[in-house]
């Protein structure tokens, strides 16, 4: 049998990122099927038709997609498509709105959900020319420690980590230590594919993945790309605690939600050689932070962000233009708070109302092409108070001001 993973790519030119989601679901087939022949493609690296011409002898085709892939991906599928083999699509596009794929005609399988125990379910069917359901539904995986590391040779890791190189001049990857994030803020759509209750790997577990990495691929820093790496602040003094008792010195930088973050646990960050903490602030006007759920206020953020600094660890903070009950008096509110702040780095992106966020509108988004769509740049989004035009407008107005101290991703 011969497996044929997809990711497809975007609208936008030279966005790319790790493929570690189909990493896990390689890695699990492996496990149970050592045998079975699995290529990987990248939209991004990899051509059209070098991905056509693998693809011509493959049994199953699989392409994980987020919104601005799935279009990419119908093309591919519509090309590949015969009666001998079996199209996949899952992800958070596909659990988000099956709608969409669940139409198309040339996709045989959606599934919707956390695909490594669907995967081996579709190839044991496939295998004994059993029905597959097109609308299927994958449970949740409670013990995430159970999954074996992501494949990150079959994904082609070094690719991504000399892009990395590229423009940072480290050696980097991420590793995502935990499913599920609590928190409810209302442009957020993991919950739709992960859930909101917290699956955590254990200290040693991830501490294994993390010195792997640096032993095979001779990482220099470490990207944690959980939603929210400080959920449990046992678990981080664990793991910080464990990478010093055992002398792993390469630093990391993690996403970090306000409310999780205190004097504790800010030394045991620093134990642990955490050298980035990156906080989604969202707005510097408690009105639009009340009507995005997140459920801090501006004196515990600015407090949050002076004990960051004064323990040595490099702030980053996101800022979200868009929302709608935001105005012209609100953004000037956090260019003043981004002032008072004054974070290392900072990011303007613009509200993306994908599917399953508070912001989606079904009836009228369903159809949208969101292959030319992400949150840095849209040409749709607007509010009662805003046009689209002004949106943007404000958005580079603020990226030109602190260009300085950019996030990466805007300084091209």
């Amino acid at each position: 049998m011969k497996i044929i993973f997809i990711q497809p790519r975007t609208g936008f030119k030279g966005h790319t990122w790790e493929a570690n989601g189909m990493g896990y679901l390689i890695s699990n087939i492996k496990k149970h099927y050592p045998d079975i022949q699995i290529e990987f493609f990248s939209g991004y690296f990899d051509t059209d038709d070098e991905i056509l011409k693998s693809c011509s002898d493959a049994d199953i085709i699989n392409f994980g997609c987020t919104s601005p892939q799935f279009k990419h991906a119908t093309v591919l599928a519509n090309q590949i498509k015969s009666k001998n083999n079996l199209i996949v699509i899952g992800g958070i596009h596909a659990t988000a709105l099956p709608y969409q794929p669940l139409k198309e005609p040339n996709i045989d399988v959606v599934v919707q959900g956390e695909g490594e125990e669907a995967m081996i379910n579709i190839i044991e069917r496939f295998n004994n020319h059993q029905m597959i359901e097109k609308d299927y539904r994958a449970g949740i995986i409670d013990n995430i420690d159970n999954l074996p590391f992501p494949d990150r040779h079959a994904i082609k890791n070094e690719r991504n980590i000399q892009q990395a190189y590229k423009d940072n001049h480290k050696r980097i990857t991420s590793i995502l230590s935990s499913r599920g994030c609590p928190y409810t803020c209302s442009f957020c759509c993991s919950h739709s594919l992960w859930g909101r209750k917290s699956r955590l790997r254990s200290p040693l577990n991830v501490l294994e993945e993390y010195k792997y990495l640096i032993d095979e691929w001779k990482i220099d820093f470490v990207k944690f790309s959980d939603d929210t790496f400080t959920i449990s602040k046992q678990r981080v003094k664990n793991f910080c605690k464990l990478k010093y008792d055992e002398g792993v010195t390469q630093p990391f930088g993690a996403n970090a939600h306000i409310k999780t973050i205190d004097e504790d646990v800010l030394k045991s960050l620093i134990q642990g050689n955490c050298q980035e903490l990156w906080y989604g602030i969202e707005s510097g006007s408690p009105k639009v932070l009340k009507h995005m759920h997140k459920y801090t206020d501006l004196e515990r953020i600015k407090k949050t962000f002076k004990m960051t600094k004064d323990y040595g660890i490099k702030t980053r903070a996101y800022f979200l233009l868009g929302s709608p009950v935001e105005t012209l008096e609100d953004i000037k509110m956090t260019e003043d708070f981004c002032d008072i702040l004054q974070p290392d780095e900072v990011g303007f992106s613009v509200l993306s109302p994908f599917p399953s966020n508070e912001y989606f509108d079904y009836d009228m988004m369903k159809d949208w092409d969101w292959s030319n769509f992400d949150e840095y740049n849209n040409d749709w989004i607007s509010s009662p108070y805003l046009t689209n035009q002004e949106i943007k407008q404000q958005q580079q107005r603020l990226i030109n001001k602190y260009k300085r101290n950019i996030t990466y991703r805007q300084k091209k």
